[in-house]
This record gives structure tokens, C-alpha cells and sequence, in this order.
């Protein structure tokens, strides 16, 4: 137990200061109000558990009951915040008035706690009383809503707020794991001796949640955590001044602590500077793909009206067309396709960087997507004297996708291959691995280098076999690709040995 004396006010100490800083950097906004409200009453509670250890009074259990139940309600909010989720105003008053009940009754007398006949750090022995179940029961509702908000969260975001999701749910897993074993399982059979490890089990979640902070920026308070730990060393060396043992190590201890501030000073310019460089960066990146966004929007609707005038003139709408003029006009009605394809590509780059991509899922038969694609690009294979064929397994199940965007992945992989292919052919295949959904896509092509496998899915990037047969092509459909099999839950990537020696591509989706 010495050792849980020291780590549970750790625990309240840090709880406390990553609430205050986090609330402190801005109030304005209800994630970090959320955040700060729901620390500063963790920190409380540790403190009354470590004040049941110090005085050993039956208030302090009380205390730690009280204070315990308005800590799940708090994290509650702040998580619906951080996920954008939403509750009614009904939800919210009935969740939070329950929640205000038993942290009162907590004080009174045999409801919640009754018969106690001896307390310790973190915990009690003797008998609980009739609202005892409903108040543990209240408690672990709101726990299951928390992991559920942040699991439907995780699920729908991508990018960087899906990372910081991932974080949290770990120490939130981990925090309430621990709480509900050693405060709620254990006891009920008699078990009370781990009972004081639920406070310092906090310590996951501050943990996990201070990686996403510094490495996803989830409060934005990365100056303040450099600020924080540049202090508290500064604070160390200076107490290491006034306790040396001799005038000569007072006057290294000194320098060292000299240095210390000036390095230290020189570490948080810098981490600032760092912070304005990204954010205006940033600033600039939402700036150009709200700008391509409006861009493509505008040009898309005159493209299509130029199509269609196009399409209604080459069916003889408009009287007789000579076949000089109508070849002249189907190379036109081709570059308007091709540039409509583009417009649409740029259009889903900007929805993808403002994430407002969505998929319109429906249960589909992927071997009649892949057989439409490969009967469309039957033509432009025969054209080059290339082979396309086609192989299935005997059964494939139907799975939850969007159909139109995966048409225009396979579509997009199966026409590449075939560009960048001058011998031989292409061959598409389904197979099922590990209840996993696999549509390959293999050439005899070009291949590609490993340098050029690592960057092909990025934006605006090709490979030299593109940069060669296709020159027409902006590098952004692979990069699209990539973002909406991840939209489904799934994988894309690409195998080739090198150069002259085809490739792989394989696009994975769950099946179930």
C-alpha cells in the first residue's frame, strides 16, 4: 500500500492540471469545457478515496460513492462531443438528473452504502444498502454508452480524428476494465483487497488520451504540455541547488539549471513556431480543396450540358451530320468524357480532404460489378491485342458496399491495366481469404519499381510506366480508390516483382 500512497494523489495531481490546462487553452469550446469538468471531478474522486485511507471516516466513503457516480456522467459528455454525437435535451436532463439523485443519496444513511466496519485506502468492508445495485447499475449504463459512442465514432470518421478515437477507446477500455473488476466483480464475492487500484487506473486514460493529443492534437495543447514539462524540470534543478551537498555542487547544479532555461526557452519559441507553420499550412490546404470543390461543381454542370447537346447532334437530332463532321465531333464528345471524368475525380479528392465522402451502402453481387467492368473494357482490350479474361470462384456471397464507387475502382484498376499493358493481357479474379472479399487485378505490364509502389496511392502521383503511355492522366484515381476501400472497412495494394514483370493490384472487403 505505500506505494498506491504515492501514485494515487499522482494521479489526482495529473488529472487535475491536464483538465486545467486542457479547459484553459479554449473555453469556448464544449469538447475541452466537457474535458476539463470531467479531470478536475476524476481528480476529486481519487482525493476522496485517498482521504477513506488517511482519515478512515465514513464520510469519506460517502465521498468517494458521491463523486464516483458524476465521473461516468461527465466522461459521457465530453465523449458525445469528441464523437459528434448527438442526444436530445430529454436524454440529457433524465441521464444527468439520475445521476445528481445518487450522488445525493451517497450521504445519506443505509441507501447506498450501510454497516461499515472498516475503511482503507480505496475501499471498505461491510454491507451495502438497497439502492446499492440501482446505483452500480446507473454506472455501468453509462459505461457500455461511453465504450458504444466512441466504437460508432471510430467507425465513422477516418483520418486523424479516427486516430485520436483509437487512443481514447484504449485507456477508456482499459480505465473502466480495471474499475469495474476491482470495485464492482471482486467485491461481489468477497474479494476487497484490489479494490484500491481503480483510482491509479485513471492513469490509462490520461495516458492514451495525452498520445492523441501529441500526436493527433486532439485539445491543441501541445504548447502547453511542452510548457508544463519544460517547467517541472525547471522546478527539479532548481530544488537541486538548494540541496547539494557542497558550495560545488550548488554552482554545476546552477548551470546546468542556467542552460536548462535558456534550452528550454529556445524548445517552446520553437514548438510555437512549429504550431503557427502548421496551421497555416493547414489554413491554405482547406483553402485550395474548398476552392477545387466549388471549381468542379461549376464545371460540371456546363460539361454535361456540352455531352448532351454533343450526344443529341451525333444521333441526327438536329438534321443529318456529314461523316467528316462526325468524326470531328465524337473526338470532341471523347475529350468532354475525359474531362468530365476528371472534374468528378478532383470533385471526390476535395470531398475526401473535407470529409464529406459518404457511401450509400446496399447489399450487392460483386461478380455482376466485375463482369459489367470487364464486358465495358472488352473493346479497348482488343484494340491493343491484349487478352481480358475473367475468373470466379463458384460461390460469392453478397456484401455490404457501395456499389457505384467500388464499379469505378475496379473500373479505373482494369482500365489502367490495360494502358500500361502492351503484351499479353489482364486478368481479374475473385477469391475469398480469411472471410475477406479479394478482387485482383494482374497485368503483364510495365510492373513497377519498389519506389513507385510506396508512393502510388498518394495524390497527384504516378508511376514512369504512366508518365509514358498515359500522359493525359493526373494521378488522383488510386489515391480515390485507397479512400473509399478504407471508407469500407477494407485494403488496397499492389505486388510486382519489378520492372517488365506486370502487377497486382488487390482490393480487400469484409465480407460480413
Amino acid at each position: 500500500m505505500e506505494i498506491l500512497e504515492i501514485v494515487i494523489p499522482i494521479a489526482a495531481i495529473c488529472n487535475f492540471f491536464l483538465g486545467f490546462f486542457v479547459f484553459l487553452k479554449d473555453p469556448s469550446k464544449r469538447l475541452n469545457r466537457f474535458f476539463g469538468i470531467s479531470c478536475f471531478l476524476a481528480a476529486l474522486w481519487i482525493f476522496t478515496n485517498f482521504m477513506m485511507g488517511i482519515q478512515q471516516t465514513l464520510f469519506w466513503v460517502k465521498s468517494a460513492s458521491a463523486f464516483g457516480v458524476l465521473l461516468p456522467l461527465t466522461a459521457l459528455l465530453w465523449i458525445l462531443e469528441l464523437c459528434e454525437k448527438k442526444i436530445t435535451k430529454r436524454q440529457l436532463e433524465i441521464i444527468s438528473s439520475l445521476g445528481l439523485f445518487f450522488f445525493f443519496i451517497s450521504y445519506i444513511d443505509d441507501l447506498v452504502i450501510a454497516n461499515v466496519r472498516k475503511v482503507y485506502l480505496g475501499g471498505f468492508e461491510g454491507e451495502t444498502g438497497p439502492l446499492f445495485i440501482p446505483f452500480w447499475i446507473y454506472i455501468l449504463s453509462l459505461l457500455i454508452l461511453i465504450v458504444y459512442t466512441l466504437i460508432s465514432g471510430y467507425r465513422k470518421f477516418v483520418g486523424i480524428k479516427k486516430l485520436q478515437i483509437s487512443y481514447v477507446i484504449i485507456g477508456v477500455i482499459l480505465y473502466i476494465g480495471t474499475v469495474s473488476i476491482v470495485s464492482f466483480i471482486l467485491p461481489l464475492f468477497g474479494i476487497e483487497k484490489f479494490t484500491p487500484l481503480d483510482s491509479p487506473s485513471s492513469l490509462f486514460l490520461l495516458f492514451f488520451t495525452a498520445l492523441a493529443i501529441t500526436r493527433y492534437h486532439l485539445f491543441g495543447i501541445e504548447v502547453i504540455l511542452t510548457e508544463i514539462l519544460v517547467g517541472v524540470i525547471g522546478i527539479l534543478l532548481l530544488v537541486q541547488i538548494f540541496v547539494a551537498p557542497s558550495t560545488l555542487w550548488k554552482i554545476v547544479n546552477g548551470g546546468i539549471f542556467v542552460l536548462f532555461c535558456i534550452f528550454g526557452y529556445l524548445l517552446i519559441r520553437g514548438v510555437f513556431r512549429e504550431i503557427r507553420r502548421r496551421e497555416e499550412v493547414e489554413r491554405i490546404s482547406r483553402a485550395k480543396t474548398e476552392f477545387i470543390s466549388i471549381t468542379s461543381h461549376q464545371l460540371r454542370t456546363p460539361l454535361t450540358v456540352v455531352k448532351g447537346y454533343l450526344s443529341m447532334i451525333l444521333e441526327g437530332v438536329y438534321g443529318e451530320v456529314s461523316e467528316k463532321l462526325k468524326k470531328v465531333l465524337e473526338n470532341i464528345y471523347l475529350a468532354n468524357e475525359r474531362l468530365i471524368k476528371l472534374v468528378n475525380s478532383f470533385l471526390n479528392v476535395s470531398k475526401i480532404e473535407l470529409g464529406k465522402l459518404e457511401l450509400e451502402l446496399e447489399r450487392a453481387d460483386i461478380v455482376e460489378i466485375v463482369e459489367s467492368v470487364v464486358k465495358e473494357m472488352e473493346i479497348a482490350a482488343k484494340e491493343k491485342n491484349l487478352y481480358l479474361k475473367f475468373e470466379k470462384p463458384k460461390e460469392v456471397p453478397k456484401i455490404l458496399i457501395d456499389k457505384e464507387k467500388i464499379r469505378e475502382i475496379v473500373l479505373n484498376l482494369v482500365d489502367n491495366a490495360i494502358k500500361y499493358t502492351q503484351e499479353g493481357g489482364v486478368e481479374v479474379k475473385l477469391q475469398i481469404l480469411n472471410n475477406r472479399l479479394q478482387i485482383v487485378v494482374a497485368d503483364t505490364g510495365e510492373g513497377l519499381t519498389k519506389e513507385e509502389k510506396e508512393k502510388l496511392f498518394e495524390s497527384f502521383s504516378r508511376g514512369s510506366a504512366g508518365q509514358k503511355y498515359w500522359v493525359e492522366g493526373a494521378g488522383i484515381g488510386l489515391y480515390v480508390a485507397k479512400k473509399i476501400v478504407e471508407l469500407h472497412q477494407g485494403k488496397i495494394w499492389v505486388e510486382s516483382e519489378g520492372k517488365g514483370k506486370g502487377s497486382k493490384f488487390y482490393v480487400e472487403l469484409p465480407i460480413t
